[in-house]
């Protein structure tokens, strides 16, 4: 059976490592996130008067666990309206329409692609995360999320943000989040991410992009970092699970 076929048996299904088919799920638990680490959720709308439960039960899913929504053909989208209207509420990664963009292949690289405004979605995961409950806060992040492809040092980060390290330093520990530094590092090693997802290129040559002296250095500062060895960002697509890494990497830091 094609991939396709079996995910129209189902509305929803599992996309997961190797990427090659969606699997049927049902609403079971979602278990520990070990299970479900580079992961994503795709759904089949269908009739919005059977899919409210599906609805609520995607509403609650785990964060770090990127959901595709996957549009009818035209000509049924009219039962789905009523849940249409509200999907924004779930957050979705993409709204497919119907057809080849559904389809495994491009659902994979999909979720492989580096977000179209780095610093702003980002940041605006951090929000929904509730990571960020300040506008300064929220301001200074997005601002080194926008900093860090370029800059390398939390010195150099301190200057392009006109004060100095001290100064964003008490404001982030007022906040009780991670200081600025390792905020600045994993924006850079999420840029990397990205790359290894979507390029095979050599690991140095992905490091000297990044400004890393070489790859062994780049693997163990994003080890300790976040978490993860840059195998298994190859071996997974997605960047909310990286995320999600990262915070409980810092979260066991500052425990």
């Amino acid at each position: 059976m094609s991939s396709q076929a079996a995910a129209a048996n189902t509305s929803l299904s599992t996309f997961a490592p190797p990427y090659i088919r969606f699997e049927p799920r049902t609403m079971a638990p979602f278990g520990d996130v070990t299970t479900w680490r580079g992961s994503a959720i795709a759904w089949r709308l269908q009739d919005a008067s059977t899919q409210k439960a599906e609805f609520d039960w995607l509403h609650d899913r785990p964060y770090g666990l990127p959901l595709i929504i996957l549009l009818p053909r035209p000509e049924d989208i009219g039962k789905t309206l009523p849940l249409l209207a509200h999907i924004g509420a779930l957050q979705p990664r993409a709204v497919v329409p119907a057809g080849a963009l559904g389809s495994p292949e491009h659902v994979k690289q999909m979720l492989a692609s580096a977000p179209r405004n780095f610093a702003d979605e980002i940041t605006s995961y951090l929000v929904a995360r509730g990571m960020l409950a300040s506008r300064r806060l929220h301001t200074e992040v997005h601002r080194i999320l926008e900093l860090s492809s370029d800059v390398q040092s939390a010195s150099a980060l301190a200057r392009r943000m006109y004060t100095s390290r001290r100064t964003l330093g008490r404001h982030f520990a007022s906040e009780g989040v991670p200081v600025p530094s390792h905020w600045l590092q994993f924006g850079r090693l999420l840029h990397v991410c990205f790359q290894l997802q979507s390029d095979q290129s050599a690991m140095f040559r992905i490091a000297h992009r990044a400004k890393y002296p070489d790859g062994f250095t780049m693997s163990n500062q994003m080890k300790r970092i976040i978490g993860i060895r840059p195998s298994q960002v190859r071996e997974m697509v997605g960047w909310e699970w990286i995320v999600e890494s990262w915070l409980e990497t810092e979260a066991g830091r500052r425990g």
